[in-house]
């Protein structure tokens, strides 16, 4: 029995990618030529891109096309730092978006996680992280209003940048790690063309005096960002 199409399809662009002749960065055949050149419809060959994002050779940008990946960027969720102060000692270009800064009320699952009150104010950061030109990252960041009264928008560049000007240190960080498919939202924040594995990373972080200052929500693309724990030995 002979191979799918979209086989032939995903093995002749996987051997343009490994050959070097369309290199990282660069634009792979656009769903038009590639239809011409095998006499397929647009469903076949999104089959085989579909493929290559699954398996990380590709990411499909709405109204540019389908890029080839550049190197993995790895981020470290073994440590409590600032991932903007760890990307850049790392050599990467590091570009956050404030999507929006408001106050709401902690209801029942923030006011446990920040052990509030319920309907406590508490500060909701929605920020997008971009490494290289591309986002990575979406994150929706809990702060208790009481603790950072004079948050501002330009402090949410970097939010543990901004707790070191307050004066507090980070003791420790719980963390529950999990695999998603992007939602319709996701796909719009982090540019993507069609359904992609997302890590999940929900946080809680406490400082040294106990107090629970963060509860979060950060949202990876996984195919741009490699997530590395290393454990310290006791």
């Amino acid at each position: 029995m002979s191979e799918p199409i979209y086989i032939k399809i995903e093995k002749y662009l996987k051997e343009l990618i490994d050959s070097g002749e369309i290199k990282q960065g660069e634009l792979l055949p656009s769903e038009n030529k590639l239809c011409e050149k095998f006499n397929v419809t647009r469903m076949t060959v999104r089959s085989a891109f579909n493929n290559l994002v699954k398996e990380g050779y590709i990411s499909r940008k709405r109204g540019i096309g389908s890029i080839v990946l550049v190197n993995r960027i790895s981020d470290n969720i073994g440590t409590v730092e600032s991932y903007t102060k760890e990307m850049v000692n790392k050599g990467y270009s590091i570009i956050t978006k404030l999507i929006s800064l408001t106050i709401v009320e902690a209801d029942n699952i923030i006011k446990d996680k920040l052990n509030l009150d319920l309907g406590e104010n508490v500060w909701e950061v929605k920020r997008v992280r971009y490494a290289e030109g591309s986002p990575v990252s979406y994150m929706i960041t809990y702060m208790p209003v009481k603790m950072f009264p004079n948050l501002k928008r330009s402090d949410c560049n970097s939010l543990y940048n901004y707790l070191d000007q307050c004066g507090y240190k980070i003791s420790t960080a719980q963390r529950v790690v999990e695999a998603l498919i992007s939602s319709e939202e996701l796909m719009e924040l982090l540019e993507l063309e069609c359904e992609s594995p997302i890590l999940h990373i929900e946080q809680v972080a406490i400082l040294e005096g106990g107090e629970v200052f963060e509860y979060s929500h950060t949202y990876h693309y996984g195919y741009k960002l490699t997530l590395n724990a290393a454990v310290d030995k006791y």
